[in-house]
């Protein structure tokens, strides 16, 4: 019994000290990283923080992208979609507080709050409306949000994968899991882990991967990334789950792969939003959750399709 207990004080002392370590040497480092961090795009003041704003391409229409949740650089990992529809659009990449070359926020993350951001954001950026809207994942509520509270400025809708409102009502809640990856990212725990965890665009060169690592060390989990992931299931009932019938909406789904839910359920999701919205036009996609970075291509082709047909 004394050796046992001898061993397990050891080995906790042990775990203290590497975690203590472990800490120390990502303070240090985010220091000396910050040198080597070259932001693109405009840093506009908004509530307090600093925002950044990409743009790319001239086009006549302007498409305005919103990443989901947790991507620590949403300029690099939307790169293949930006660059393609650049050609032919001008496309603004609005990076959230917490994300990318953003600030960290600890401002409320209410779905409106974000959508005010994001919109003072752009106002400050010079970049003005009407907006295409192309969106992943949980940035759908911001998206719903917009075309219910102005209309005016958003011309269409793009879903990439959208986790729709009905979908919040059945995810389970897991709020000391948040917790654990939000305190191993601030302790610097994050290092350990293979570029894959966090990477998913196959197709950046290696200098854009150790700028993605570095953003990646800053950001996963920022302050505004917890808070958010918090928030989510309060935001998913302050949205409606019906679009304006103006707006022409495409939705490209997934087979659910990266969600919590089987294929036939995060399908049917979409299919019941869109099942009495004429407006609502959704496309099926074999691809996982992330589905942009696989499929970019056939991706890119469906919305060029959409967009020139309405």
């Amino acid at each position: 019994m004394k050796k046992l207990k001898k061993w397990s004080l050891g080995f906790l002392s042990f775990i203290l000290l590497f975690l203590g370590a472990t800490f120390i040497f990502h303070r240090i480092s985010l220091e000396k990283e910050q040198a080597s961090l070259t932001p693109v795009g405009q840093q506009v003041l908004v509530n307090g923080h600093q925002m950044n704003v990409y743009v790319e391409g001239d086009g006549p229409e302007t498409i305005v992208v919103l990443s989901g949740a947790g991507i620590a650089s949403p300029i690099l990992d939307f790169k293949n979609v930006s660059d393609s529809l650049s050609k032919k659009y001008k496309v603004v990449i609005v990076e959230r507080a917490g994300y990318g070359y953003s600030d960290d926020s600890n401002q409320s993350r209410d779905v409106m709050e974000v959508l005010f951001e994001t919109r003072q954001a752009l106002s400050q950026a010079n970049v003005t409306g009407p907006f295409i809207i192309l969106s992943h994942s949980m940035a759908s509520l911001e998206s719903l949000a917009w075309q219910e509270q102005y209309p005016n400025e958003v011309k269409a809708l793009v879903g990439l994968d959208w986790a729709l409102p009905s979908s919040y009502e059945d995810l389970k809640d897991n709020q000391a899991l948040l917790s654990v990856a939000y305190w191993s990212s601030k302790i610097g725990l994050l290092r350990y882990f293979p570029e894959s965890f966090y990477i998913k665009n196959p197709t950046l060169t290696e200098s854009e991967r150790q700028q993605y690592k570095l953003l990646a060390y800053k950001q996963l989990m920022s302050q505004a990334m917890l808070h958010e992931s918090r928030l989510v299931k309060e935001n998913a009932k302050k949205v409606p789950s019906s679009i304006n019938p103006k707006i022409p909406t495409l939705l490209m789904v997934s087979n659910g792969e990266g969600t919590t839910f089987s294929q036939s359920e995060w399908q049917h999701y979409a299919m019941r939003f869109a099942s009495d919205q004429s407006n609502v036009k959704v496309v099926y996609i074999d691809a996982p959750h992330d589905l942009y970075h696989s499929q970019s291509h056939a991706i890119v082709s469906q919305i060029e399709e959409f967009l020139e047909n309405n």
